[in-house]
């Protein structure tokens, strides 16, 4: 079986098993949320599936940029010789804060926010919503993430491994579950945790502007962006032109004036 069935069923695995763990926890404590309705989990799904579909076409992905680092045998590990989790560990810091700074960026050019939108409008937070992206946000995420890969020369596996962990953890910090308190603490001092980014989804543009990063919580912390309000808070985005829930709606979206 190839390295890449193997993530992609480990990726599948995980998503399916936080599913469930939001199912039985929604369950045991009774919360009242916005119902998950039908339309929006096509929605979701259906932009996941054309989002992933525009990303699988690119001219240059990061696998690409990896295979082109070693064949011309530029970046930082193709010139100094590094371990293999050495070089995973530096990708993962240096990736995690060009993703920083790109996400800051969606939410603040007008333009760019009409593009990310997109993922805010969602009126509930699950592990759904984790990949409910518009496929224009690649026109930032992809030029952003192929320069810190050319710049590291890291090897195609190194590169399929990072992309595994940040998924991974997309998929996790978007879960509707919560954890005890301690351990919630504990966790949120490196990583964000689904509390942590919840606030992230907030329709108050205050609040809603913080929590950027991905995986590492440090990254905010250092930056001054890092919200740790107490309690659920809501989620969503208010006067919207477009339906939240609807596909070709939320596909046509970022023609409209920049909102919320």
């Amino acid at each position: 079986m190839s390295r890449d069935v193997i993530y992609s069923l480990g990726l599948l695995s995980w998503f399916i098993a936080l599913a469930i763990a939001e199912a039985v926890i929604a369950r045991k404590s009774a919360r009242v949320t916005i119902p998950n309705s039908d339309a929006r989990y096509v929605t979701n799904f259906g932009l996941t599936a054309f989002f992933l579909t525009v990303g699988s076409v690119l001219p240059f992905t990061d696998a690409s940029a990896a295979a082109s680092a070693e064949i011309l045998h530029i970046g930082l590990a193709n010139l100094v010789p590094i371990p293999w989790l050495a070089i995973l560990a530096i990708l993962l810091i240096t990736q995690t804060l060009a993703r920083y700074w790109a996400h800051r960026w969606l939410h603040r050019n007008s333009l760019l926010w009409r593009i990310h939108r997109v993922h805010h409008a969602d009126t509930a937070v699950d592990v759904s919503t984790s990949l409910r992206n518009h496929p224009l946000e690649l026109i930032v995420t992809v030029p952003v993430s192929v320069c810190v890969i050319l710049a590291m020369g890291a090897p195609v596996s190194v590169v399929a491994a990072e992309q595994t962990i940040l998924l991974a953890a997309t998929i996790w910090e978007h879960a509707d579950i919560s954890l005890p308190p301690r351990l919630d603490q504990a966790l949120s001092a490196v990583i964000f945790t689904p509390r942590l980014h919840r606030f992230h989804h907030s329709p108050e543009r205050a609040i809603h502007d913080s929590n950027f990063g991905t995986l590492f919580s440090f990254w905010d912390r250092l930056f001054g962006t890092l919200c740790v309000n107490e309690g659920r808070g809501a989620v969503g985005l208010g006067g919207q032109v477009r339906r939240p829930d609807h596909f070709f709606d939320q596909i046509w979206s970022p023609l409209q004036p920049a909102q919320g």
